[in-house]
């Protein structure tokens, strides 16, 4: 569900009028419907949503989506030629990808504009234009499958973020050439939170079918790049599971007695092995985590998998027998114990039911075998997903943002006890890692880019 300041879209007409794009007669053109599909693009694209997988300038713009509120193709390259605030760049492939769009400078000003007319204690509406209906605990209670969530823990709805900290960022990526992402995720934000009555960030979150808690619309501090989130909760405190699914993994193949020496060795050895990893390829200790993830998802490490996402060339005599090789490996190996494991403790035939409660079938409407990667990755979503939700009983209402392997929180935490608690409660023991949010200009990875979307890892990097 998309939240925004109410008669966002009444904004948008305005500027576009003001601004002599185009005029009020061409806008009439148009109904409701094809307006409101058409600036919820703007609204998704200008923040760096939906990024596309050709080109991470673009995002995603679906024909099957457009069709819905848009049947004619040809309608819609006409409203597009009226107000021209997005430009294609990338055509659709078939199997690949769809259509890949820009905004153009106008469509920024447009949105800037817009932001800043929005009305202090306006309200908050939702795609649809209805006004914005938060669930009483945080989180809504249908999943988004559409099933029933049965989760009764409570979280808080709205976030008091730190405007000042957030405008003067906002000044900082001006000077900076390709911002127009981040500063729009900035504008959106602070826009939300003056249009909300309460003055701050409403948060609400949404339930996956693996387990996972996600916050709402198309940009949340739970979405948004890391150093807007560090400036809206600057002072407060990240508490992260370390080294999240290879940890999960580790224990669930310790408990099956299956021994898995390379994993256990990135674990103890997290820093070196991602350093290494990044010279190996030469890539930055970014990209090389990226790898780290996407091998747990069930990427390969051939021309095909994780190093031609990231443009990486590197042939396979050299990646042959290689330590990263072996963990590769490894993880395939592993992984058929584990799933084998749940399947045998699921009750029924062709399912697998992770520990948050969640089922998923191993086969596929045309009888086919779901993939291990996409059983495996159900599997620590589930996991990990069970740790979340006892980390939220354990703190209490210092919480103030859910992610999918941490929470934000007021204040600091006894990380040894919170470790004991959840060894007693759920059986694993995992360490967590406890970081005050501060910002520093001066770093050079300023932190600009947005947090790795492990859901979207599975579909991309499964093979």
């Amino acid at each position: 569900m998309s939240i925004k300041p109410r008669n966002f879209d009444k904004h948008m007409e305005t500027q576009l009028v003001q601004q002599g794009i185009c005029t009020q007669k061409t806008l009439d053109k148009y109904s409701n419907k094809e307006k409101r599909y058409f600036f919820n693009m703007i609204y998704i694209g200008a923040v760096g949503r939906r990024k596309h997988p050709s080109d991470e300038s673009a995002f995603s713009l679906f024909s099957n989506e457009r069709r819905k509120y848009i049947p004619k193709a040809s309608r819609f390259e006409e409203l597009k030629t009226d107000i021209p605030l997005i430009q294609k760049i990338t055509s659709y492939w078939a199997g690949n990808w769809s259509d890949g769009y820009i905004i153009t400078k106008a469509g920024y000003n447009v949105f800037s504009n817009s932001c800043k007319a929005v009305v202090r204690t306006g309200g908050l509406e939702d795609e649809n234009n209805r006004p914005y209906n938060p669930p009483r605990n945080g989180i809504r209670s249908i999943l988004k499958d559409g099933k029933k969530c049965h989760v009764k823990e409570c979280v808080p709805t709205e976030i008091v973020i730190n405007e000042f900290s957030l405008r003067r960022l906002m000044e900082h990526l001006k000077q900076q050439s390709n911002s127009e992402h981040i500063i729009s995720q900035i504008q959106l934000i602070l826009a939300t939170a003056t249009a909300n009555r309460s003055g701050c960030l409403p948060t609400t979150y949404v339930q996956s079918p693996g387990g996972r808690f996600y916050a709402e619309g198309p940009l949340n501090l739970q979405n948004c790049s890391r150093i807007i989130r560090i400036a809206a909760l600057i002072d407060h405190y990240d508490i992260d599971i370390e080294n999240c699914h290879y940890t999960l993994l580790a224990q669930m193949c310790e408990r099956l007695r299956v021994s898995t020496p390379y994993i256990n060795h990135y674990i103890q050895n997290k820093k070196s092995v991602r350093a290494d990893v990044a010279e190996f390829f030469n890539c930055s200790e970014k990209m090389s985590k990226e790898i780290l993830i996407a091998l747990i998802y069930g990427s390969n490490l051939s021309r095909y998998g994780i190093l031609s996402k990231l443009d990486l060339n590197l042939d396979n005599v050299t990646i042959h027998g290689s330590w990263i090789d072996n963990l590769y490996k490894e993880i395939v190996k592993v992984r058929k114990n584990v799933i084998k494991d749940y399947t045998n403790r699921t009750p029924g035939h062709f399912k697998i039911k992770n520990e948050a409660g969640m089922t998923k079938v191993t086969k596929t409407d045309k009888i086919m075998n779901a993939k291990h990667s996409t059983l495996l990755a159900h599997i620590l979503h589930g996991a990990e997903s069970l740790i979340l939700q006892h980390m939220i009983r354990f703190l209490g209402d210092d919480i103030v943002l859910l992610q999918h392997d941490g929470v934000t929180c007021h204040k600091s935490v006894n990380t040894a006890e919170l470790s004991d608690y959840i060894a007693e409660k759920t059986g694993y023991r995992v360490k967590f890692d406890l970081e005050k949010l501060a910002l520093n200009f001066g770093c050079d990875n300023f932190g600009l880019q947005q947090p790795i979307d492990h859901e979207k890892l599975n579909e991309v990097y499964a093979a």
